[in-house]
């Protein structure tokens, strides 16, 4: 993806992944439950979309954000779909050990091999650059966080799922705040645990009955939010200090 086209990594960059996260948890059991696709058909559909996304963006010369946020939404909403799927398809313990390890590797692999040039531009931006490893690593971190978040909603319920991971969101934020121009894993820990916690959340909001929410409202609130904060807040530059990367 085209720098032009990627947006900086600040308060208004985290708001937008985590009500991604919420919607995109919405989005992918509306589109699971009411289509009716099956896992096949319906990732083949995303793939199709995510594909029109990105040889759109690369035709595109205005420096404009909708290509990225796109690629977020199809991406989020697919993997909620893939952990739903493959998590009754293998035991739990090792479904969970598999997405782990695959979410180390290609997130580690993601801010590999750059050159001096480009470790400094992902270092202001405050996040590693968009190519095929960088996609890879977050579709596993929606799939990562869709199930561990149903871990831990299942284990102490989806009221203090929320409030837990929504409280290690913050922790995670506040180490890449600090340190994520010199380690930019921290980058990778803060969306995995933005994905997780948008999975309890955007669960609880759906499912809780006193609540009288429900899928699709839920799906429509969220998703208003999240485009309402990159439609609407302003765009500013990365807020990551940069002289840690020194």
């Amino acid at each position: 993806m085209h720098t032009r086209h990627m947006p900086n990594v600040n308060a208004r960059y985290w708001s937008a992944i985590t009500f991604a996260s919420l919607f995109g948890t919405n989005l992918g059991d509306l589109y699971a439950h009411e289509l009716g696709l099956g896992i096949v058909k319906g990732i083949a559909v995303l793939a199709v979309l995510a594909v029109g996304v990105f040889l759109a963006e690369r035709r595109d010369e205005a420096p404009r954000e909708v290509f990225y946020w796109l690629l977020i939404i199809i991406i989020r909403t697919g993997a909620t779909n893939i952990a739903d799927y493959f998590k009754h398809q293998m035991p739990w313990a090792v479904f969970g050990a598999i997405l782990a390890a695959l979410m180390i590797v290609l997130g580690w692999a993601s801010t590999r091999g750059h050159d001096a040039a480009a470790a400094k531009a992902e270092a202001k931006r405050g996040m590693p650059n968009t190519g095929g490893m960088y996609w890879s690593a977050m579709l596993a971190a929606g799939v990562f966080g869709t199930f561990f978040g149903d871990v831990a909603s299942h284990l102490v319920g989806k009221g203090v799922a929320s409030i837990a991971l929504g409280v290690l969101l913050l922790g995670a934020l506040t180490l890449w705040r600090r340190h994520g121009a010199s380690v930019l894993w921290l980058y990778w820990l803060a969306v995995a645990v933005a994905r997780t916690a948008g999975t309890s959340m955007g669960d609880f909001l759906a499912e809780t009955e006193w609540l009288g929410i429900g899928l699709a409202l839920s799906t429509l609130i969220t998703g208003t939010v999240f485009v309402l904060i990159v439609a609407v807040w302003p765009r500013r530059s990365a807020t990551v200090p940069v002289t840690a990367a020194a």
